[in-house]
Parts: structure tokens; C-alpha cells; sequence
């Protein structure tokens, strides 16, 4: 009975060490396959930036998957990724944004918008990694410093800069819809915008914001709500179309 249990002792920390050591493996697997994907992510930054490339270009050279319709950049922030958008709000939430399976998944735009932000109401989404990538550094919002410091969030969509400027912010339980997109009139918009100023745990009286005005949303994972959301608003203030 004695070498029956210490045989079965020795099979579960067996199995226990296999099981770690595969683990460690592929989280070694995974940050290798993200530091692959950042360099090649700051390749590309660098041809659309300095190249004076356009998506399509990058699109039509295999450079970039095709389901990538702008990027997103937060200056002083590690926010600065491509965005990608699919037929539904799972598969990027597992997969990198050159279609391969990673847990860091992808900053991608809601399947019910609009692909060139036309919309009144954008929404972008995006995992709060513990390494500090993708909307991790969302959760900064939540000091009143960082939230006056960093007011602008720059998207460049196909041939079109956009601009937006920070309102509101807070974190919040699933259960409030702040990720609505359609509205069957102004004034249901302009209500849905003052439930959005009305939870922002800061003010900005310089930003007033109407039914006139388009809004872009970022969400990922609250560091300070189990299960809850930390969420960034911002209003379209600048945009400008290449025409050449």
C-alpha cells in the first residue's frame, strides 16, 4: 500500500512538472511570437510614416493583412498599433493582427461600425496585458494627472487623420451599455453622450459635446473592477482627407 501511494504521489508531481513545464513554453512561445509581431508592427509604422505609403499599398503588397483598416496611436502611451476588424467582436480577441493565434490578441473596431469611423459612435477594443501592450495603458486614465496629460488619441484611417480629444472616463460593470452604435434619433444620441459625461470620473468643461459630434470608445479589462471595464471617450475634433 505504501509504494502504491508513493507511486501515485510521484505520478501527480510528474504530471504537475510536465504540466509547468509546458506552460513556461508557451508563454516563452507567446512573448517570443508578440516581440516578432512589435518589430514588425514598427516596420510598418515606419513605411506609412515615413515612406508616405497608404494602407491599400501595404494591403496590395502583402505587407499587412487586409483586414487592417487604420492605426491607433496615444503619444507618451504604448498604445500604438494597427487596427483590424472582422466579421465578429471574437476572433481578433484571440488572434494577433496577422491572423495568428496569440492571447494578446489584436486592437480591432466593432464588427457594427463603420470601417472608416463614419459612424456617430466608434468603438475599439483591446486586451489589458499584464506586460503593459495593447489598451493596457488605459487603466492610467484613472489618475486625474495622466487623464490631462494625455488628452489626444491619433487614428489614421486609410487616405484620413483623425483627431480625437478625451471626455470622459471611468470604470464600469458590464451591465452599463456604453457600447450602443446605432440611435433612431438625435436626441436618443445626445442622451446616451450625457449618461457617458455623467460617469466620467473627470471633467473637462473646455470639451463640450453634442449630437453633432462623433465619438470614438476604447474598452479593455478594469484593473480596478473584477469583471468590470475601464473605459476612454473622445470626440472627433480634427480631420483631415489626403486627396493626392
Amino acid at each position: 500500500m505504501k509504494k502504491f501511494f508513493s507511486r501515485l504521489i510521484f505520478l501527480s508531481l510528474l504530471i504537475v512538472f510536465i504540466g509547468s513545464g509546458f506552460l513556461l513554453f508557451q508563454n516563452a512561445e507567446d512573448e517570443y511570437q508578440f516581440h516578432q509581431m512589435e518589430e514588425q508592427i514598427d516596420e510598418e509604422k515606419q513605411i506609412l510614416v515615413e515612406e508616405d505609403y497608404e494602407f491599400e499599398e501595404l494591403i496590395e503588397d502583402n505587407e499587412i493583412n487586409d483586414d487592417t483598416i487604420g492605426w491607433i496611436t496615444i503619444a507618451g502611451t504604448s498604445i500604438d498599433y494597427p487596427i483590424v476588424q472582422a466579421g465578429d467582436n471574437c476572433y481578433y480577441l484571440t488572434h494577433d493582427c496577422n491572423c495568428n493565434e496569440s492571447k494578446y490578441g489584436s486592437i480591432f473596431m466593432d464588427c457594427h461600425n463603420t470601417a472608416d469611423f463614419s459612424d456617430n459612435h466608434t468603438i475599439l477594443y483591446g486586451h489589458n496585458m499584464e506586460n503593459g501592450s495593447m489598451f493596457h495603458d488605459l487603466n492610467e486614465y484613472s489618475s486625474h494627472v495622466f487623464f490631462d496629460e494625455h488628452t489626444y488619441i491619433e487614428v489614421y484611417s486609410q487616405d484620413t487623420y483623425l483627431k480625437w480629444k478625451v471626455f470622459s472616463t471611468y470604470s464600469t460593470e458590464p451591465d452599463f451599455n456604453y457600447l450602443q452604435t446605432t440611435f433612431d434619433s438625435p436626441e436618443e444620441y445626445s442622451i446616451f453622450l450625457n449618461a457617458l459625461l455623467s460617469h466620467s470620473e473627470f471633467s473637462d468643461e473646455k470639451v463640450q459635446v453634442t449630437a453633432e459630434d462623433k465619438i470614438l470608445t476604447l474598452s479593455t479589462c478594469s484593473n480596478d473592477l473584477e469583471n468590470g471595464r475601464r473605459v476612454v471617450h473622445a470626440k472627433l475634433v480634427e480631420k483631415v482627407i489626403d486627396d493626392e
